[in-house]
């Protein structure tokens, strides 16, 4: 090799060190240009290039790299880092396991495949390449924290929090860290614990909105409303277009003024519910409604229906019970999450992402495919405040001699009012009104116990009414 292209080189590597660019450049020139196939050389003035940001000059001499060499390591994962940084997942993908083909230890294209992996919504790959990555880099915070998000994203907040934990011994006052461990906790159920993590960040951060809407909510479930208030307002004062802060603190300061449903505040809700929404109903709650709405089903001889419409279906509990009366299935519902749960039992024909209103009114009630002659609403009515466009929307579409069944928290003074417990509750004679005035037939109405709210019973409402003559 030219004696004075190896001299330019460690000339200018030394110059890059000492953060002189333009020096190293002038070198790295020099040396390719005496041997234009100084592997070497082309690699390291990449490395320059990629060092100040020159992004485009350092993507073609990592081409020219591995051309002159393919099998060059460095040359082929920062190829891969391009093109994943361009979207291009596919030569990422390729220029990564390239990597590994050549050293199955490298961590960091594990990492990036992992990345790749979750870009791809192939959750399970991407846990297994990070955990791989951690495997033989311990030390690798990138990779733990991007399973640890991971794991949040898909609701393992067990397996979340545990590697927080491990973050935040390296570095406790982490913001991201702390605000994540706790959410993860809270989402287990673990409040005190998530109380004192969110603390931990307050002292930090006493600015830190969502952590403030969070404990007002923990306090709110531990009935201390005092606390809970107060907190909520400091994340309103901070936050004013904060949705669900605002809803939780109408609820506890029974305001009744220019109250409305808040969209946010349940879509959060049922997202981060989603998991352990069946078991908590079923092993703590004792939850009774679909079995009283295949009750009500019986007494009416409604044995059998050509489409039903589940409206706020959520994980599928009442579509269980619906499938075998039915022909065709379509659920709605507001939260993804939900909705991931529920396409695990297999039972609906369609499953479908909306809040209910846009659903009814973006349908095409001409069509035959949007005429239902069942629709049902089961636990869903609390999250609505005045109930009269959700009304007029379902007396659109279903068939002639259609059928609505729904169940409604129960309010003794007010046509409709938000409750401490952040759900809404409607009066029978407010739902009678609706009725007539929608052309619907209550043809049976009972009040049932519905689960157990605070270890006492909860008495809902169970309207089945008929739509059209």
């Amino acid at each position: 090799m030219n004696d004075d292209s190896i001299m330019h080189n460690n000339i200018a590597a030394r110059l890059t060190n000492q953060n002189d660019y333009q020096g190293a450049l002038k070198h790295y020139h020099k040396a390719i240009h005496g041997r234009p196939d100084f592997v070497l050389a082309h690699y390291n003035l990449g490395l320059l290039f990629l060092k100040h940001s020159k992004f485009k000059e350092a993507n073609i001499q990592f081409r020219n790299v591995v051309t002159l060499n393919p099998g060059h390591i460095g040359a082929t994962f920062y190829l891969g880092v391009f093109a994943l940084a361009a979207d291009n997942l596919q030569e990422a993908e390729l220029a990564f396991k390239a990597v590994l083909t050549q050293d199955p230890e490298h961590n960091l294209a594990l990492n990036n495949l992992g990345v790749i992996a979750l870009k791809q919504q192939h959750e399970q790959l991407a846990v297994d390449y990070f955990s791989r990555a951690l495997a033989y880099a311990p030390n690798n915070i990138e990779a733990r924290n991007n399973l640890a998000s991971t794991f949040m994203n898909y609701d393992r907040f067990d397996n979340a929090f545990t590697h927080y934990q491990i973050l935040l011994e390296n570095d406790p006052d982490n913001q991201e860290y702390l605000y994540n461990a706790g959410v993860a906790q809270m989402a287990l159920g673990y409040l005190a614990t998530a109380t004192t993590i969110f603390g931990r960040l307050l002292g930090l951060n006493p600015q830190h909105a969502a952590t403030l809407t969070n404990l007002g909510a923990i306090y709110s479930r531990l009935h201390n409303k005092k606390q809970a208030i107060c907190l909520l307002t400091q994340a309103l004062d901070i936050d004013p277009q904060n949705g669900t802060a605002k809803h939780l603190l109408n609820a506890l300061t029974g305001c009744r003024e220019n109250i409305v449903a808040n969209q946010e505040y349940t879509t959060n809700l049922f997202n981060n519910y989603a998991l352990y929404y069946e078991s908590h109903l079923q092993k703590y709650l004792n939850y009774q409604v679909p079995n009283c709405i295949i009750t009500l089903c019986q007494e009416l001889n409604l044995t059998s229906f050509a489409h039903v419409l589940d409206l706020g279906c959520g994980t599928g509990l009442c579509g269980l019970v619906l499938r075998t009366r039915t022909q065709k299935l379509t659920g709605v519902d507001i939260a993804h999450k939900m909705l991931k749960e529920a396409r695990k039992k297999a039972i609906y024909d369609l499953l479908i992402e909306s809040e209910i209103i846009y659903f009814l009114n973006t349908q095409s009630c001409g069509s035959d495919q949007n005429k239902y002659d069942l629709l049902v609403m089961a636990d869903v009515l609390p999250y609505f405040d005045d109930l009269a466009l959700l009304f007029a929307s379902i007396s659109r579409h279903p068939m002639p001699q259609g059928y609505f069944i729904f169940t409604t928290e129960i309010s003794t003074d007010q046509p409709w009012q938000l409750q401490e417990s952040a759900r809404f509750s409607h009066h029978i004679d407010y739902i009678t009104s609706l009725c007539q005035e929608n052309n619907f037939t209550i043809i049976r109405h009972k009040q049932i116990i519905a689960r157990t709210h605070e270890k006492q019973p909860l008495f809902v409402h169970l309207f089945a009414v008929k739509i059209g003559v």
